[in-house]
């Protein structure tokens, strides 16, 4: 897969996925999905428009904690099958661009033959331009569009504000029904408070960007992949009440695994939240807690799955 920052492309036609895919939940990967479709009965190449940052980092100068990153982003676009990913900054500049410039730009940059975009798709300064608008400016420029109906799950539009908001509230459950797959985050083990080891748990702590969304504090049964195989594990997100400790950590105890993984990057997928954090009288009661919280984890997870 292609990555191509900022820049122009070869030129060649191409079929070009819009959005603002933050979540790249089941509504997003429906629209890229379209995407590849179109660009295997053309014979040409799918390529997906990705900003640098949130637009509403931009807009509404507010920090907007991501459910997926950069990497994460890149990583998914890759098993979709895409072709090329053009990441664009999204900075002042852009933001005026009028829904014609918008559309102008991506004429000289990407060449597409067609563009593919969700029913509610909305482009150019204040959001001025929306399907029927591109759909005529497609007609004066010279490309198809192809749109991609509203999707629901339980009667639900799927968005990533209803996804961030059920993340933020511990339903990491319901959140896959939404996304399409377990929530997750990737990061480098690094060396923690140890307080793991202290109980005879020992733990990976998992470094994580600031800038995506944890999950409510709490203790959660999922799975840590560590080279490609995924292991189930009982994994904290939290401060460590019982050890007073004062910033959010994600620990993860990867069941039947006793492998140094310092400094490797592994995955963790957060499956279902089995209690909230709390700060325990004293270190047997923590230890029986955290031996019920395992028994739990093997009783509903499958270890050492490739996934």
């Amino acid at each position: 897969m292609q990555i191509i920052r900022n820049g122009v492309t070869d030129g060649r036609k191409k079929v070009v996925a819009l959005g603002n895919f933050d979540g790249l939940h089941r509504a997003h990967t429906a629209i890229i999905k379209n995407c590849c479709m179109y660009a295997q009965e053309k014979e040409i190449e799918s390529c997906v428009l990705l900003f640098a940052d949130h637009t509403r980092n931009v807009i509404a100068k507010q920090r907007i904690k991501l459910l997926t990153n950069e990497k994460e982003k890149l990583e998914i676009l890759e098993n979709l099958g895409v072709d090329c990913v053009y990441i664009r900054e999204f900075d002042s500049e852009f933001m005026h661009l009028s829904p014609e410039e918008f559309i102008r730009m991506l004429v000289s940059k990407l060449n597409p033959q067609a563009v593919c975009v969700g029913y509610d798709y909305r482009f150019g300064y204040k959001a001025g331009g929306d399907v029927a608008t591109l759909k005529s400016l497609g007609e004066k420029y010279g490309f198809e569009v192809v749109v991609t109906d509203e999707m629901k799950t339980s009667g639900v539009t799927i968005k990533s504000t209803k996804i961030r908001e059920l993340v933020c509230e511990g339903d990491v459950d319901e959140a896959a029904l939404f996304l399409g797959r377990p929530f997750s985050l990737s990061g480098e083990v690094t060396k923690g408070l140890r307080n793991g080891h202290k109980l005879g748990t020992p733990t990976a702590n998992i470094s994580y960007n600031e800038n995506k969304i944890l999950p409510k504090e709490g203790v959660y049964m999922g799975y840590t992949t560590v080279d490609g195989v995924a292991y189930d594990s009982v994994i904290n997100v939290g401060n460590n009440p019982t050890f007073n400790a004062k910033t959010i950590t994600v620990e993860s105890h990867i069941l039947g695994f006793s492998n140094d993984i310092y400094g490797k990057t592994v995955k963790v997928d957060f499956i279902k939240r089995i209690r909230g954090d709390k700060k325990f009288g004293s270190l047997d009661e923590l230890k029986e807690q955290i031996k019920n919280d395992i028994q739990t984890a093997k009783e509903q997870l499958h270890t050492g799955k490739e996934r």
